[in-house]
């Protein structure tokens, strides 16, 4: 078993908060309990969460975000007919003159819950996605004073140039001082840290929030995390696999397009829901691993683990979905599972799949691949 694979089964071992052995309690390097472990696992997240505080926004509507189907080497041409900012247009034709000034600032939300944002061009752009939605970090510091109220934010993905799928979001004309958004994001007149003096436009998206993640130890910017949904425009599904480009305008009541940001990059991963790879005899053939490529597979304790390599940043909720529907036809019922099992914020015990407790996480093998890790334990009615 690899070292990276050692260490994430003792991540995994705290979703699952459940009392019995977890491996062989002869073995001085296994866990006797998870109790013991998870305590120290919750330590170790709840450092990286401090540097992440947030407040929900009052709103309207998710971003959806939808396009034209495309191939995996075939990019529509650009509709010399389509206005600026619209699906098919050429982001050549996006307004820039001295009342279109947009300032937009975006990133990601990670696997491993650490959030990245900034201007045009930063590393990572907007990260490496293989669902249907993408955990966007959000930061418009600046609209252009051509838009009116009420305005909306258009997120625009492009092919080569051509908007082949867009979403947008109501955002506040009117900006709001950091020194508030501070104070509401940590419920103090008083936040513990330093008020930028900035101001910030915000996103009125039902499921947005505001944030702010430590850099290099100290506080970092102020954004909102928002989910941004991808599906084709056309009815012909999701965007296929492949590279392409985000860029931002505002829209005005009138629905004519102001400013442009970008582009930052994206990368939309093939989505091999579940992995077809032979497994050693024994492992547990109901149990759904996500689709990707098998780094091991070994008993562990009473039970087994599991390690696959998949891309996106999204690998553990791919997983976690798999689980989950796994567990609802196990039991012939609708299951309710947290957004984040691993997050701490509710009591986890793992998914329930025939006889066996599932937990999964995210995390990375010993090359730096991203992977997700799996601990299979013998669930409560089944005897080791």
């Amino acid at each position: 078993m690899s070292t990276r694979l050692g260490l994430a089964l003792h991540d995994v071992a705290d979703a699952a908060a459940h009392a019995s052995a977890f491996g062989d309690p002869d073995d001085g390097t296994t866990v006797a309990t998870v109790h013991r472990l998870a305590s120290r696992v919750r330590r170790r997240r709840a450092t990286r969460a401090a540097g992440t505080v947030t407040v929900a926004a009052s709103a309207a509507g998710a971003v959806v975000l939808v396009g034209p189907q495309l191939t995996a080497d075939l990019s529509p041409a650009a509709d010399p007919d389509a206005d600026p900012g619209t699906c098919r247009s050429s982001v050549a034709t996006l307004p820039s003159g001295a009342d279109d000034t947009l300032g937009v600032d975006l990133g990601f939300a990670a696997a491993d819950g650490t959030e990245t944002v900034g201007g045009p061009g930063n590393d990572g752009g907007v990260g490496t996605w293989q669902a249907d939605s993408i955990d966007l970090v959000v930061a418009v510091s600046e609209l252009p004073a051509a838009t009116t109220d009420p305005s909306r934010l258009r997120f625009l993905v492009t092919r080569k140039e051509v908007v082949v799928a867009t979403a947008q979001q109501p955002v506040d004309h009117a900006p709001t001082p950091s020194g508030q958004l501070l104070a509401e994001m940590y419920g103090t007149d008083r936040p513990p840290v330093d008020d930028p003096g900035t101001t910030l436009h915000a996103l009125r998206g039902s499921e947005t929030f505001w944030t702010q993640s430590l850099v290099d130890g100290g506080p970092g910017p102020i954004a909102q995390r928002t989910p941004m949904g991808l599906a084709a425009c056309d009815g012909s599904g999701p965007l296929l696999p492949g590279e392409y480009d985000v860029w931002v305008t505002a829209v005005d009541a009138a629905g004519t397009a102001h400013g442009a940001a970008g582009p930052w990059e994206l990368t939309v991963a093939p989505a091999e829901r579940r992995l077809d790879a032979r497994l050693p005899d024994g492992f547990p053939r109901d149990v759904p691993l996500i689709g990707g490529r098998l780094v091991a597979a070994h008993p562990h304790g009473a039970g087994w683990a599991a390690e696959v390599a998949a891309d996106g940043e999204d690998r553990g909720r791919v997983a976690w979905d798999l689980l989950a529907d796994a567990q609802a036809e196990s039991l012939d019922e609708p299951v309710t599972v947290p957004p984040d099992p691993l997050s701490g914020a509710t009591f986890w015990a793992g998914y329930h799949v025939d006889d066996w407790l599932v937990d999964a996480i995210p995390s990375r093998t010993a090359d730096g691949e991203p992977s997700v890790v799996y601990v299979l334990r013998p669930g409560p009615d089944v005897r080791p």
